[in-house]
């Protein structure tokens, strides 16, 4: 009997689902282990992050944290590469990667982190990196100062905790302690002092009154330093702004999709509000910075908005990071709260957090309609064949996921937003790439988000193929359906390896059920691994 292709395939996954054995007297593996004086991942296919499409079999040969050779084999025999074959040397390690997908380590360029008893950042970390994410640019680490934000940083780059790769961009904040922040003539030397202690980027958002003086001065700054600027876009500016303007002005990057339909508008510089709407109220707030998008003049944001973002990117090096997930429950409310990670990953205070409440930041569903989730729907049309549209010109697209709020989960996060670059109109070599290499470009690190000689070493090893479904990359995995007509789960993150070191990924999220297990139960919210 012949099998066709597609049964062949769900039989091979649903092998994989199972849990292996271990012999008798056997070890598990470790949680994480190296880096190593040599890694080979053995015979197994790559999608480099580059855009190009999958190839192999080869064989990755690491050095330390380093890259050294990609092999190719022989792709009708599924022979391995010979530059591998030699020995490996003494506390060497080699992974069969038979079967399996290589892809870089995905890279979240949005990002915010808790540090709360009842959040522990040991949480946040195991889910992000469980889910392949080996490098996020967080703009706090709960109420950490910027040079608390670079001891956190360090110590994730020294392997003193496990945790992904940290790009920290503090908040340019407003502070009666400090007044040089309000300050433009202050502004270049609160830059270079942040420089100097490790900070990577700058963020602002809800930008001062000053505007026009500070963000300049921050900007120029920013760029003669060789820093980052990540700006959220704010209707609570003093005076009209818009992406093209920010961006324009010298902003690395925009986050979410705010200023993008108010670029467009071609008989006013705001958008029409209500008479009673109070910016105060997050259901209001929420609704209308939805809503400006049904008033965009769609040929000008096709034509000279998207112009205007090229010949920026053309020349800054501009990108764009939607953070559509953290947005989906505006359009179907019930389908966000009811996510199927909730009950196992979810820990009570971060559910809690999410919860209808006027005083908390992101909990505004306390009066969300279905005519508010319709207009929100027709907004993600328009947003997303914008977000598609400006990619097919040459417009670089990053993925950030804003996770923490509005039912977005760290980790999980991740990987819906490069379902939803899909959903736009993305190829899922594309979304990858977006994950992957565009990351790396914006961050300004050149050694990152690809799979070639001379990069650092951050690989997802994953048992089946991402470009078939990126919802294998899932913590709770993808459903498949056995030989036996049984529904089963896929979980296809086997291992996380940032700068050599070989994480165990579904060993990281076992930790994590754990907590939110011990945290359900009233224990102690450690999984005691950290």
């Amino acid at each position: 009997m012949t099998l066709s292709s597609s049964f062949r395939r769900t039989l091979a996954l649903v092998a994989l689902a199972l849990p292996a054995a271990f012999p008798l007297g056997a070890q598990p593996e470790p949680q994480t282990a190296g880096p190593y004086n040599t890694l080979i991942i053995r015979n197994a296919t790559i999608i480099d992050g580059t855009g190009a499409p999958a190839r192999g079999p080869v064989d990755i040969i690491v050095k330390n944290n380093v890259i050294e050779q990609v092999v190719a084999g022989d792709a009708i025999s599924r022979g391995r590469g010979g530059a591998s074959s030699a020995p490996v040397p003494a506390g060497g390690r080699v992974i069969d990667g038979t079967g399996m997908y290589v892809i870089p380590g995905l890279i979240d360029l949005h990002m915010h982190l808790n540090d709360s008893p009842g959040i522990p950042l040991e949480y946040q970390y195991k889910l992000l990196l469980g889910h392949g994410v080996t490098t996020v640019r967080t703009f706090n680490v709960g109420q950490m100062t910027p040079e608390q934000m670079v001891a956190e940083k360090q110590r994730s780059a020294e392997n003193k905790i496990v945790a992904p790769r940290l790009y920290v961009f503090p908040f340019w904040r407003a502070d009666p302690r400090d007044p040089r922040f309000s300050n433009a003539a202050d502004a270049a030397a609160i830059v270079r002092e942040w420089k100097s202690k490790g900070v990577d980027g700058v963020k602002m958002a809800g930008l001062p009154g000053e505007y026009p003086d500070i963000f300049k001065a921050v900007a120029d700054e920013v760029h003669a330093q060789h820093m980052g600027l990540a700006v959220h876009i704010a209707q609570e500016a003093v005076f009209p702004m818009n992406a093209v303007r920010v961006a324009a002005d010298g902003a690395t990057t925009v986050e979410h999709h705010y200023g993008y339909a108010e670029s467009s508008f071609t008989d006013r510089k705001i958008q029409k509000l209500p008479p009673d709407y109070n910016y105060a109220s997050e259901p209001d707030r929420f609704y209308q910075t939805g809503a400006v998008w049904l008033q965009a003049d769609l040929e000008k944001l096709h034509g000279d908005v998207i112009d205007s973002l090229l010949a920026t990117q053309a020349r800054t090096g501009f990108t764009m990071v939607p953070t559509m997930v953290v947005y989906e429950a505006n359009r179907d409310l019930e389908r966000a709260k009811s996510l199927p990670w909730h009950e196992k990953f979810t820990l009570p205070d971060v559910m809690a957090h999410w919860q209808p409440n006027p005083k908390s930041h992101g909990s505004y569903f306390y009066h969300w309609t279905s005519t508010d989730e319709g207009d929100w729907a027709q907004m993600y049309h328009r947003w997303m064949d914008f977000v598609e549209d400006y990619k097919n010109r040459g417009g670089q697209v990053a993925v950030g996921s804003d996770v923490g709020s509005i039912y977005a989960l760290w980790g999980f996060g991740t990987i819906r937003e490069m379902e939803l670059l899909e959903q736009a109109g993305f190829s899922p070599l594309e979304a990858l790439h977006s994950a992957t290499e565009v990351g790396a470009i914006s961050l300004g690190d050149h050694k990152l988000g690809a799979i070639r000689p001379g990069y650092t070493a951050d690989l997802v090893v994953l048992t089946a193929n991402p470009l078939d479904d990126f919802k294998i990359l899932y913590g709770t995995g993808a459903t498949r359906q056995a030989s036996d007509g049984r529904a089963v789960q896929v979980k296809g993150v086997k291992y996380t390896i940032r700068a050599g070191v070989v994480m165990d990924s579904q060993s990281l999220l076992q930790d994590v059920q754990n907590m939110v297990s011990k945290a359900k139960t009233g224990n102690a919210t450690s999984g005691g691994r950290q």
